[in-house]
Order: structure tokens, then sequence, then C-alpha cells
């Protein structure tokens, strides 16, 4: 018996079958992939190598900026006098910055704005203190006639500690204020140079540890809680690449919640990428982060900064608060 022929036309089905399903398969595989995977974004930020910002080394280490199409390179930097331009040149796509700087770069013409307002402190966790190791001074108002220091003039320390100041009755024309790097308050404090410094952790719990008065938590009991900083870009970027900033916040949101989550995390985190004393780790307050952006927050600071007289034009919450495209 002849065995039975196939039919052509039906194995040319099959293989136009199986070559459809092949290709199917295949554009299943790119459209599930997305498309900055293949190419990743080369971005660099300019940050403090801090605590407050650990999200950043959390965000590297956790993977989320590779998850989001990211190459990032932090450059760590002084400060938001070195942020700031180099965001302008284009040397870096984004930066950390305190509100108070951001407000007084948009007064100076330089067009930035939050990406995202991440880092709090509260009455229960707050991380500056003014301290004093004069035996004269028991109170806010034992401060007149008296020098205080703070790291810089107006910028956000010094306007927080002149309202603190004022909520304490202290005359502000009674006061000497002087500028001097965090680092170094402590020694002047020893050597009763100054009277008061407000001060940032560790060196908050540092001057606890030598038994120097805490006169107040000057940040949070003038607000609790208190937006301090973030992480900002120039206007011009971010026209041109809202889809990337957005994925670039997810990653960040995502650290920043880790962080809020996990306390110890943030402590070894702080421990690997800091010179923080390791008797320290343990005993440093850290602050809040929190990704929600409240706009009440930012008006905070623009009228704080127009109450100083260091604003001289009209800056609103939309001028420094960026907002996603929909």
């Amino acid at each position: 018996m002849n065995p039975k022929r196939s039919n052509p036309l039906n194995a040319g089905r099959r293989v136009l079958l199986r070559a459809a399903a092949t290709l199917a398969a295949a554009a299943s595989l790119f459209a599930a992939a997305p498309a900055f995977a293949q190419a990743p974004v080369k971005i660099r930020i300019g940050y403090i190598p801090v605590g407050v910002y650990a999200y950043f080394w959390r965000a590297q280490e956790a993977g989320y900026f590779k998850q989001a199409g990211f190459e990032v390179e932090l450059v760590p930097l002084a400060g938001g006098g070195q942020i700031i331009p180099a965001l302008e040149s284009g040397d870096l796509q984004f930066g950390i910055s305190d509100i108070s700087s951001a407000l007084n770069a948009r007064n100076g013409g330089v067009k930035v704005k939050f990406v995202t307002v991440n880092f709090y402190q509260t009455k229960e966790n707050p991380v500056h203190a003014v301290v004093s190791n004069d035996p004269s001074v028991k109170t806010p108002k034992d401060l007149e006639g008296k020098t205080v220091v703070t790291n810089l003039k107006f910028n956000t320390d010094w306007t927080v500690m002149r309202a603190w100041l004022r909520q304490n009755g202290v005359d502000l024309n009674k006061v000497t204020f002087q500028e001097l790097g965090f680092p170094d308050m402590l020694a002047a404090l020893g050597a009763n140079t100054v009277a008061a410094a407000g001060v940032i952790e560790p060196f908050y719990t540092i001057a606890e540890g030598r038994g120097y008065k805490v006169l107040g938590r000057y940040f949070a009991d003038v607000r609790s809680p208190i937006a301090v900083s973030g992480v900002m870009a120039t206007e011009a970027y971010l026209a041109k690449n809202g889809p990337l900033v957005q994925r670039f916040v997810g990653a960040l949101d995502k650290a920043v919640a880790d962080l809020s989550k996990d306390p110890a995390a943030a402590r070894a985190l702080i421990a690997k990428n800091t010179k923080t004393p390791p008797d320290l780790i343990p005993k440093i307050r850290l602050g809040v982060w929190d990704s929600k952006a409240d706009p009440a927050q930012i008006q905070f600071w623009i009228d704080r900064a127009n109450g100083e007289k260091l604003l001289t034009e009209k800056i609103t919450v939309q001028d420094v608060l960026w907002t996603a495209p929909r």
C-alpha cells in the first residue's frame, strides 16, 4: 500500500503559521521590554554626602536607578554654590538643595524647580538644634547681647534661627550673627568664642555627649513637620525630558519609601558612605523621609524669605515645584 502523500498546501500553511508564531513571540518580548532598557540614560547628580541624602545610595544599591533606565554618577559637592552653576551649565542634570537656596537661585534669575521635596524634620525626629556651652545662657532670651552662629547667612538655617529667636521673644537687633561651618561649631562652643550654634547631626548628638545645653530644636520648634530639602533641575531640562524625569522621581520615591520604613537600613548606608564615628551611628537622629510634596511647605519658606526681605522678585509655589506632565 502506498504511503499517503502530505498535501503540499497544508505543509506550506504549517510553515507560515510557525513563522507567524515566532514573529509574534519576538514582538511580544520587545513590547514587554521598556524602550530605555537597551540604552541607559547617563545622568549626573550633585549632592552632599551626608545622611540626609542616603536615598541616593539606596537607589543605587537596590538597582532602582538601573531598573528605571539610568546610569547614575553621584557627584559629591560642597553645596548649592557649586550645584546650581553646574545645573545651569548642564554638567549636572539633577542636584540637591534646601528650599531657601532654591528660592534665592530663582530670585537671582536661575530657573530651577524641585522635582521632589523629600526630607523633613518633626518635633519627634529633629536633626537640627541650638546648643550652648555658655553657663550664663539658660534660655533663648539670654542670647541677647551675644554671638550666635549658623553655617551661612541668608540661607535655610539662618532664616529659621531668626524665626526661632523671634518666637522666643529675642530682640534680633541685640544678637550678633556669624557664619561658621558645621564641623567647626563645637570647637568654637568649647572655646566659648560664641554663645550658641545651630548644629546638625551628627554634631547635635556629639554636643549632647559633651554636656552642652540644648536650647531648642529650632527647625521643628518653628514648624512641625517642616520641609527642608529635595532634588531640583533646571526648567529647560524639565521641559525637554518630562517622561525621563518621571522615571527618575519614581526611582527616588522607592528609595525614600525604603528608608522611611527601615531606619536600620538608613543607618547602615550612613555607616558605609560617611565618616560618622561608628559609636554615633545608632544614636543620631535621622529626620523624616517622605516623597509627598506639600505646596503649603514651599509657601512657608516663600513667606519667611519675604519676611526677611531676601526676595526682590515675586516667586510662587508653582515657580519652584515641578508638576509631572499628564
